[in-house]
């Protein structure tokens, strides 16, 4: 098959397309971003001077998407990517949710939502991971007959219990302590201050503990700062971006991970609250395929997803320190969570099957079109 992903070229995007150039499709990636070469994919890269070149855009992708032929065109991230897809006039479409752009883009302003509704309705698929998010697409007109309910695939021979190593440990400096890792976005909406103002509270009771932060982002200065005035500075480690192929060694190597993402979110001066529908994000998946407990907030549509670990009180820090506590004394209840999480993982997220489930539905549907 010849299958065309219309998307950004992010980490999880390439590791998820890759999965079928594996299996030895041609496999083409329109994308906005910075191209760079990656092996067996044929990256097409639209970079523009200026921000707002929509017109250009929708032209330069129906000509290169013409050009293509594929048999699927695959668009993720459907208030930006799918919009674009479904101008494009090329059938048939899929359309995957990644959570943003049907929880806050539609209250954002009429012309984002009803771009948005625009979108669904040219979809012969729409995609979400679960299924409080289905609800969410019901509600903004996209028909449930079309609506495909998958969680993401996960490598669940790379993130494993086996990951975890030793030496690694030691040259973070957490082979004699506890440690918990958050991999949140250093930005506004991810609340990784609410981990940073838990640590205190955390360290009153066990001193023993290091706090690992990845990700990075224009809050660095920022977040440092607050440790240093919680005097918390020494149970911190800053590291920022990391390769992702070392991402199963940090993951398997902690004993606790935690999100921060809330259903609430910061826009031009206002707050929004998310819908239901935000599922669980790729790391927490990654992290539980690895065997490690997970803290995540209790967002609208936790309880309805493949989650096992404990949640906490949306942004409150001192809910989340007493939950970080409470893991880290009760081992039994860590290894509880730690076999469920794994075995949820390999049994609903791995990726040779999931990509095997979705090369069924790209047979069919290019089956169809011709």
């Amino acid at each position: 098959m010849i299958l065309c992903f219309l998307a950004s070229r992010g980490i999880h995007t390439i590791r998820w397309i890759k999965a079928f150039a594996d299996m030895g499709h041609e496999v083409h990636l329109i994308t906005f971003d910075r191209p760079y070469p990656i092996d067996d994919i044929i990256i097409h890269g639209l970079e523009y001077r200026f921000k707002f070149a929509y017109l250009l855009r929708t032209f330069d992708i129906r000509r290169m998407i013409e050009k293509i032929n594929p048999d699927i065109l695959h668009a993720m991230y459907i208030s930006h990517y799918g919009i674009y897809a479904a101008f494009s006039g090329f059938h048939p479409v899929i359309m995957s949710v990644l959570g943003s752009d049907i929880l806050i883009s539609p209250e954002r302003s009429f012309i984002y939502r009803t771009s948005l509704q625009i979108a669904l309705n040219k979809a012969d698929i729409v995609h979400i991971a679960d299924e409080v998010g289905k609800k969410t697409l019901i509600e903004l007109g996209c028909n449930p007959e079309i609506i495909f309910v998958q969680e993401w695939g996960v490598d669940v021979e790379k993130f494993s219990p086996e990951a975890k190593n030793q030496s690694f440990k030691k040259e973070l400096g957490i082979n004699s302590c506890y440690s918990v890792l958050c991999a949140s976005s250093w930005k506004i909406n991810y609340n990784v201050d609410v981990l940073v103002r838990a640590i205190p509270l955390v360290t009153k009771t066990i001193p023993n503990v290091r706090f690992i932060f990845l990700g990075g982002g224009e809050l660095e200065n920022y977040l440092k700062s607050l440790a240093n005035k919680l005097d918390v500075s020494k149970n911190t480690i800053f590291i920022g971006k990391v390769p992702y192929d070392k991402m199963p060694m940090f993951l398997a190597s902690v004993d606790v991970f935690v999100d921060t993402v809330s259903d609430y979110a910061y826009f031009f001066g206002r707050i929004i609250k998310r819908k239901g529908g935000m599922g669980i994000g790729q790391t927490t998946r990654e992290a539980m395929a690895c065997g490690t407990p997970q803290i995540l907030p209790d967002h609208s549509s936790i309880n309805h997803s493949i989650f096992r670990g404990l949640t906490y009180r949306q942004l409150d820090h001192t809910d989340l320190a007493e939950k970080i506590v409470y893991l880290l004394q009760n081992q039994e209840l860590k290894k509880k969570i730690s076999e469920e999480s794994r075995q949820v993982i390999v049994e609903v997220c791995n990726q040779k099957r999931v990509a095997k489930r979705w090369h069924n539905i790209y047979k069919k549907m290019m089956q169809r079109k011709h």
